[in-house]
């Protein structure tokens, strides 16, 4: 009985690191019988198959679990890396399925997990890298591995709209980081392709969403022509007829806001006025009081000047 016990948990454990694949036809089938509106945003399909558990279920918790004891066997940075590299491409695959089912929740889950996991990869690379470890062998798969999201995560992007396109621009954005951490790990002589496809890759999203832009503008450029050329003549008259009151209304706005601005001048003038000549009688009583200052000051130096002649008198 005991050995029963024992063996349960070994076998258990085995069992979760091995059998992901199997249960990938269950979920296909399961996940295409969905029916879903053609207009959902979609991703090919994907190198990699999805986890034992998709994020959808309520045992999702398990795949976690699968995940964390594959970790705990991984003694290395490199082995880390590449665990953390298989399990953003697990997230990627359920990612597609969430899409066809249109489960807002598991996208969300599948979507953090792709940009999260391949963060943690490149993270352990580098770690390996400061142990000295050549991790350029490594590096090679894992930003090849990235790129193949990259450009599956760029299609959805473009088909995304509103909170959806919000969360894949955000791990767009931590996907790109995290492959600029791994190209630090190439040689030398494939850093500077990598820098030059990365630019390369921005402009041509630009260029894309500029395009896309302009075809819209077109399209509602022709929807208004459309509706002008089946319009009514009186449909037409009665927007005159308006266009001609807003005018008039706007008109007596603008005059009774001159005539505002007209009596607040005046007002903001009369106490200009007010203040000079309140300020002009202060100056005129200084004056007057210097005047009377230096009347004075005259009299006493008189004064003193005719004191001293006495004096001088005096003493002949």
């Amino acid at each position: 009985m005991g050995r029963k016990i024992a063996f349960f948990p070994v076998a258990f454990l085995s069992f979760i690191l091995v059998s992901a694949t199997p249960v990938y036809a269950y979920h296909q089938k399961q996940v295409l019988g969905v029916s879903v509106s053609s207009e959902a945003p979609q991703i090919p399909p994907t190198a990699e198959g999805p986890g034992l558990i998709l994020p959808d279920s309520p045992l999702f918790f398990l795949d976690k679990l699968k995940q964390n004891v594959r970790l705990l066997f991984a003694f290395t940075p490199e082995g880390k890396t590449r665990i953390y590299n298989a399990i953003a491409g697990e997230r990627l695959a359920e990612l597609r399925f969430m899409l066809l089912e249109n489960n807002r929740e598991g996208i969300e889950i599948a979507i953090e997990g792709v940009a999260r996991n391949l963060e943690k990869a490149s993270d352990h690379l580098e770690a390996a890298r400061f142990r000295g470890k050549d991790v350029s062998e490594l590096a090679k798969t894992i930003n090849e591995d990235i790129k193949r999201k990259q450009d599956a995560m760029d299609i959805l992007e473009e088909e995304s709209t509103g909170e959806l396109y919000a969360m894949v621009l955000g791990a767009q954005t931590s996907i790109l980081k995290s492959k600029v951490k791994v190209e630090d790990n190439l040689p030398k002589h494939m850093i500077e392709n990598e820098i030059r496809d990365n630019l390369t890759r921005q402009i041509n999203k630009k260029i894309k969403i500029a395009s896309s832009s302009s075809q819209e503008l077109l399209y509602q450029i022709e929807e208004l022509r459309r509706e002008a050329s089946e319009a009514s003549r009186r449909s037409l008259r009665n927007r005159e007829e308006a266009l001609r009151k807003a005018i008039e209304k706007k008109n007596e706005i603008l005059r009774k806001n001159n005539q505002r601005l007209f009596e607040l001048e005046k007002k903001k003038q009369e106490r200009l006025l007010q203040l000079q000549d309140r300020a002009l009688e202060n100056v005129r009583e200084i004056v007057k009081k210097a005047q009377e200052t230096a009347s004075n000051y005259e009299q006493i130096k008189e004064v003193e000047k005719t004191g001293i002649n006495i004096n001088t008198q005096t003493s002949q």
